[in-house]
């Protein structure tokens, strides 16, 4: 286990692998408290190898000088990178989100700028995903909201190649965007106990678990 920080912090973690080596690789980015509604960035980073099998921190200066959204928070493993939802705490009054990656191969930190469509949203309701083989983000993870919209990058690493594929009327409130099936279909799940399977191709839905119960299809 990673040394535990003796006052009150909050931390996310990304999993991957070295592409060649087939090495696993976890990464925790710590966040210290230091005001009642603060945390300090840029963050602390450490690094856990299972080829070495113990921690080691990575130099702080290197660390991204955002917060990644640690509140339903989720990642995506692309391109030999783990990629997590971010924001930029020096914007005053507003958001600017946008996408950190850690790279498992060279063990450090870059960052991808988001559309203006979602850079402007509350962090919270973005969350990303793996699309095939591309990174995806769904914009709609929110109290109150009952439609979601998906954005895909095309071109790895291009921002101008962020595309919005879809969007998705829910029939009940939406809870949690789960991912994609392999059949290309989007998994959702919502206030009112429903885990739905929507089919952008057709524009339907369907009820896999309805109040307790599994419904097959």
């Amino acid at each position: 286990m990673p040394c535990k920080p003796q006052g009150s912090y909050m931390f996310v973690l990304g999993f991957g692998a070295h592409p060649m080596t087939h090495e696993y690789k976890v990464v925790r980015i710590l966040y210290e408290k230091e005001h009642i509604n603060r945390f300090k960035v840029p963050p602390k980073v450490e690094l856990y190898r299972q080829g070495i099998g113990s921690w080691r921190e990575i130099d702080s200066a290197a660390a991204p000088p955002y917060y990644i959204v640690e509140f339903m928070w989720s990642q995506a493993f692309v391109n030999g990178a783990v990629h997590c939802v971010a924001y930029d705490p020096s914007v005053v009054g507003g958001f600017r989100n946008l996408i950190v990656s850690f790279d498992m191969v060279s063990e450090a930190f870059s960052e991808m700028m988001l559309p203006p469509a979602l850079a402007g949203q509350r962090s919270t309701c973005l969350s990303n995903k793996l699309f095939g083989e591309s990174l995806a983000v769904f914009c709609g993870a929110e109290m109150g909201r009952s439609s979601c919209c998906i954005w895909v990058m095309k071109e790895y690493g291009v921002a101008e190649s962020w595309t919005k594929l879809f969007s998705i009327n829910l029939p009940g409130v939406l809870n949690k965007t789960l991912g994609f099936r392999q059949n290309g279909e989007v998994l959702l799940s919502t206030t009112n106990n429903c885990l739905i399977s929507y089919d952008p191709r057709t524009k339907t839905m369907s009820n896999l678990w309805n109040k307790g119960e599994f419904i097959l299809i």
